[in-house]
């Protein structure tokens, strides 16, 4: 018998290079477009950028530090408020890391401060300090010379809360210096603004904060007890248990809960961040921007791209290379020349081509989400009904994978001013959570309900649900069994 090679015709699917960069595109944020349009402009000498300053949050024209429209400043933290507000008694979320990191005292660069500013009016002009250059300025001033080594370690160390996240034997031992003189220099830092700032942890800032509060007004009698001892049932929302500890009514607990939320911050990095409305290159916060803004029309609601306002661009044909006039130039070089400007030119297309096609696709899906979630937008998180991306898919004849890069790390702007991920358009849990969590609200005090029996209540309200699926939606909003709430 003969073995002889036959040739087999095969389908194969092969992904241009183009077609995985128009992908990326459409599944950048906001702040990854900005990066990489920034790039291009200044690798693509034919590539004109013109980019209209507006507001960020409701997309006016901005001619000055602040937007006439919604008050907001150019540099606003939009999420760090009421979220972290609530999370701020999970105190798994406050743990140390397991590694330390030693800033350079030589290339620190913040100790050598020039002391003839200190009378110079020029220098009262704010120039943007971050949280860590003002509070080095601040510390220099209450400490010896001899321990400015310590202090560049400790604020060096802090984190973006503001958080201490090293301890002073580590530094000590880093230094060769005795642990008292640590411990002295981190006392003096405690002392200084934003209050709470250099605390190891969640329990220690409050503390600090309520310290300096007691001396000026006072507290409520049993906000210290309820940080100090009770944080971690307070953070599981025990109100009986604790109450009965500490032999007083259940509604006094809660009230102290609810001065201690308005009176004390738990991150104060991000407290003084949001008050003074800057972004430290190298801090690690991102600002959320929405990607698109929901408007009511007269026609109904309407769709507007922030980044279709901000940015236009333009393709130069006619650009010319510095010196090109200086002398002739050989067939070769001319040749080279002209090769060079048509593989600019057709990059620069190829990526504005991307950038419309990112905009037309986006508006496209936001077009189609807020038709079928209309009565969301009117009547609130109980009409967010179930929508998939494939649904959407579907409709608009694209792939599914499309529909998700498109949605993905972008967020909406509701009429009502809320500024939630596109993502949540499609999680049809929300609207069974905002209805759990109004039964746990409504329960008797003396009677918690069992997960089994939220899922009847549920189920008698037209929504069938297993125990199993009420105590994975209760344990994703943060709250504690029927036993963790007595």
């Amino acid at each position: 018998m003969r073995l002889e090679q036959t040739p087999r015709t095969e389908q194969t699917v092969k992904i241009s290079a183009r077609l995985v960069t128009s992908s990326t595109i459409l599944h950048l944020s906001a702040d990854e477009l900005e990066s990489t349009i920034n790039q291009e402009k200044n690798e693509n000498p034919v590539l004109e950028v013109t980019e209209q300053t507006i507001c960020l949050f409701c997309s006016t024209p901005l001619y000055g530090s602040s937007c006439t429209v919604c008050g907001r400043f150019t540099q606003n933290a939009s999420s760090i408020d009421s979220q972290q507000q609530q999370c701020m008694l999970q105190e798994g979320s406050w743990e140390q890391p397991s590694y330390a990191f030693f800033y350079d005292n030589d290339n620190y660069g913040f100790a050598d401060a020039d002391n003839e500013d200190s009378y110079d009016p020029m220098a009262r002009i704010p120039t943007n300090e971050t949280l860590e250059e003002e509070l080095l300025q601040q510390l220099m001033a209450l400490i010896s010379p001899e321990d400015a080594s310590i202090a560049e370690q400790l604020v060096g160390n802090l984190n973006e809360r503001g958080y201490l996240e090293i301890s002073v034997t580590e530094i000590a031992d880093y230094l060769q210096v005795p642990i008292q003189r640590v411990t002295t220099v981190l006392s003096q830092l405690q002392t200084l603004e934003p209050l709470g700032v250099g605390a190891r942890d969640l329990r220690e800032c409050l503390l600090i904060q309520f310290a300096a509060i007691s001396e000026q007004q006072t507290p409520h009698p049993l906000a210290y007890a309820l940080i100090d001892r009770y944080l971690k049932q307070w953070g599981h929302n025990q109100y009986t248990e604790i109450a009965r500890q500490l032999h007083v009514p259940e509604r006094e607990v809660r009230q102290t809960c609810q001065y201690i939320r308005n009176t004390l911050h738990p991150y104060p990095g991000y407290l003084y961040r949001s008050s003074h409305h800057d972004t430290p290159l190298g801090s690690g916060i991102s600002y959320i921007h929405p990607d698109i803004i929901i408007r009511q029309g007269e026609n109904g609601f309407e769709v507007e791209l922030m980044e279709e306002k901000r940015y236009n661009f333009r393709i130069d044909t006619n650009y010319v290379l510095p010196g090109d006039h200086a002398e002739p130039l050989s067939s070769e070089s001319s040749s080279d020349m002209q090769r060079y400007m048509y593989q600019n030119r057709d990059r620069a297309k190829f990526f504005v081509d991307c950038i419309h096609r990112r905009w037309r696709t986006l508006k496209r899906v936001a077009e189609i989400v807020i038709n079928h979630q209309r009565e969301f937008l009117e009547k609130g998180i109980r009409y967010l009904y179930p929508l998939t991306r494939a649904e959407v898919a579907s409709i608009l004849h694209l792939d599914e994978g499309t529909v998700s890069r498109a949605t993905a790390n972008k967020y909406a702007l509701l009429p009502n001013g809320q500024l939630i991920p596109i993502a949540y358009f499609f999680d049809g849990s929300l609207r069974i959570k905002d209805m759990l969590h109004e039964l746990i609200q409504a329960e008797d005090i003396h009677h918690r309900l069992s997960d089994e029996e939220l899922a009847r209540q549920l189920t008698a309200r037209g929504i069938p649900l297993a125990r199993r699926t009420i105590t994975k939606y209760r344990e994703e909003m943060g709250i504690g069994s029927s036993r963790e709430r007595t």
